[in-house]
């Protein structure tokens, strides 16, 4: 019984505020040195520069530029948007180019409305 009565709730408090320091301290160290990890991975990798990747010899033609993903997505959508508005299917619909217009009316009002409603 009287091993129950001697602790010091202060002592108890001290040592786990020790533990939780030492824990803190540890996983801090860990974070550095996975930092430090990834830093020496990314001085070690060897990437192309964009001029190099885009450097053609004389008397070649340059590779034609593919779609991006995005691109492809947006005629996707686009396609099923003009088949749902004529009422067929999305297969008769065949959309040839597509122009992205910067500064629309419709773009200018979109921005007012988000900054109107941000601030």
């Amino acid at each position: 019984m009287g091993r129950y009565v001697d602790f010091v709730p202060a002592e108890l408090i001290g040592e786990g505020l020790a533990y939780t320091v030492m824990g803190l301290c540890i996983v801090f160290l860990i974070l550095i040195i996975i930092m430090f990890v990834i830093k020496a991975m990314a001085l070690f990798s060897v990437e192309k520069p964009a001029e190099e990747a885009a450097a053609v010899a004389p008397g070649e033609t340059a590779p034609a530029p593919e779609p991006e993903e995005d691109s492809l997505e947006l005629i996707a959508a686009i396609t099923a948007a003009v088949a749902a508005a004529m009422g067929t299917s999305a297969s008769s619909v065949q959309i040839r180019s597509y122009k992205k217009l910067d500064g629309g009316a419709w773009n200018r009002a979109g921005r007012r409305e988000v900054l109107d409603n941000r601030f």
